[in-house]
């Protein structure tokens, strides 16, 4: 299961055995969780940065992601995810096809489940501070995450931390295959009122839609 994230990440590098918990590291990470705790919904741009070194290319696309709880809304390059914490609906609009899944529900990883961009780092990871930088003349704490589980498909993430707002602001990280990858998330707006709806498709609304179920397959 690919959403966000299909855009985003299949990510992975050899990442330094060394690596330590670190308590600078968790203290930031913490504080921006249980900020995020606190918010009924979010909404962000983002934009995706891909870069493959083998073959000399570079892509980016934008989107906008809406979350509220277990469920999320994405829409990116004339493709909208769905998902109302039980039914995915990924829209192609330009094919006027539906494909209709039902995830697991109990799938913690954040590369599939795009709820868990803000508290993924909680889960067998280990972290790194490495200090203080600006990028586009915000100040932000910068992260190092390396997943325990050498066997994983990712093996180090970087994220940035805006101090001003304690938001997540940049999540980035390189591949084996050599593809490296960023999000830049922007224009934040939390505690906006999403109904339901928002996060559910339905297909008797779109003329002569194609639609591909795939639930129980």
């Amino acid at each position: 299961m690919r959403t966000l994230f299909v855009y985003m990440m299949s990510i992975s590098l050899c990442f330094p055995l060394a690596a330590q918990q670190d308590p600078e590291a968790k203290v930031i990470l913490d504080r921006m969780a249980e900020k995020l705790k606190q918010y009924q919904s979010i909404q962000s741009d983002f934009s995706l940065v891909v870069v493959d070194h083998k073959e000399n290319k570079k892509n980016t696309s934008s989107g906008t992601i809406v979350l509220k709880g277990d469920k999320y809304k994405v829409v990116s390059g004339g493709t909208t995810v769905y998902y109302d914490g039980t039914t995915m609906w990924t829209y192609a609009e330009d094919d006027n096809e539906v494909t209709i899944t039902e995830p697991d529900s109990q799938d913690e990883d954040f590369l599939s489940n795009p709820s868990r961009i803000f508290t993924f780092y909680d889960r067998d990871f280990k972290y790194l501070y490495r200090g203080e930088t600006t990028i586009d003349s915000t100040v932000m704490d910068e992260i190092d995450l390396f997943p325990r589980d050498l066997e994983q498909p990712y093996s180090r993430f970087k994220v940035f931390i805006a101090k001003p707002t304690g938001q997540l602001a940049i999540l980035s990280a390189v591949g084996k295959d050599g593809v490296d990858y960023s999000v830049f998330l922007k224009n934040t707006i939390t505690n906006k009122v999403f109904p339901d709806a928002v996060f559910t498709f339905e297909p008797a609304k779109h003329k002569k839609i194609t639609v591909v179920d795939m639930r129980g397959l």
